[in-house]
């Protein structure tokens, strides 16, 4: 296993994703998310302060997060995050 730092390269901000009406989480696909509520785009909501704390899926599907450092907005993605950590 090489010990060389992953290098995070954000999608662009007009990449489309899926919000989870549950949790406010964003993916991908439709899949990413138990309860869809809509389609946005990254800069929809990747920048814009999130008035809530980051949540773990209601439904216990998607355990994997990702939390942006700089506007703290919650994903499934890393990609779909500026500045993504891991929520554990």
């Amino acid at each position: 296993m090489s010990d060389e730092k992953k290098v995070h390269v954000p999608l662009p901000k007009t990449t489309p994703a899926f919000i989870c009406a549950g949790c406010g989480a964003v993916a991908l696909d439709q899949d990413g998310v138990c309860t869809p509520q809509g389609r946005g785009t990254k800069m929809d909501w990747c920048g814009s302060q999130s008035g809530a704390a980051p949540s773990h899926c209601l439904n216990a599907k998607h355990t994997e997060r990702y939390q942006c450092r700089n506007c703290g907005q919650v994903a499934v993605n890393p990609g779909l995050l500026c500045d993504p950590e891991k929520i554990v």
